[in-house]
């Protein structure tokens, strides 16, 4: 889609001018000129490179993508549209997780917040396990890709699940009575460093 096609300015960290990663370069390029906050591919893209530059320790540009998302996509009200709110959701739990790693709880508590007004998940204790569960093949399933645009994809389609859960957990939702927050936990650092991995590798 041409520049002039869409009104959404993208945020500074999703410009490809000066990128050094191969791989990044061309997933900002394409970005750049399709940027959206109301369609459902362009927004889950838009979660993906939040998480390239966060498994990359780019945690401030991270946050760039990701606030220009969150502060714009409001909590869905009674008619929710989960093909736009289920790319968001997990987008506040990374900008939940980074600011509460890094010790910012008040910086924290509005995304955590967002997430408990609405999980983007059903009540489906057996699948929320069940994931869990396949986390450790789906990784290593996503880590065999030869192609390193479909290792990262997958790589980080499974890690921002994870971090959503977890997430949930911390900030003290009912789901997260199913399962050990702490597994999760171990599981995002696995995943995060399979992720930097192939993304370092493609520099």
């Amino acid at each position: 889609m041409p520049k002039s096609a869409t009104s959404v300015t993208p945020p500074s960290a999703a410009s490809p001018a000066g990128e050094t990663n191969r791989h990044l370069a061309k997933v900002k390029t394409s970005l750049a000129r399709r940027w959206s906050h109301t369609r459902m591919k362009e927004l889950y893209d838009e979660a993906d490179l939040a998480r390239y530059l966060w498994a990359l320790e780019r945690e401030a540009e991270a946050l760039d993508i990701l606030r220009s998302v969150t502060s714009t996509v409001p909590v869905p009200g009674a008619s929710p549209n989960y093909n736009i709110w289920s790319p968001v959701v997990t987008m506040n739990a990374l900008e939940a997780r980074i600011h509460r790693l890094a010790g910012d709880d008040a910086a924290a508590a509005a995304p955590a917040a967002r997430l408990l007004a609405d999980p983007g998940l059903a009540p489906n204790r057996a699948a929320i396990t069940e994931q869990i569960a396949d986390a450790p093949a789906m990784l290593a399933a996503a880590n065999a890709e030869t192609s390193v645009k479909w290792a990262c994809h997958r790589l980080s389609r499974s890690v921002g699940s994870l971090i959503h859960l977890h997430e949930l957990a911390v900030a003290g939702h009912p789901y997260g009575a199913w399962y050990d927050a702490g597994e999760v936990d171990r599981l995002i650092v696995e995943g995060r460093a399979l992720l930097a991995a192939r993304l370092s590798a493609a520099a």
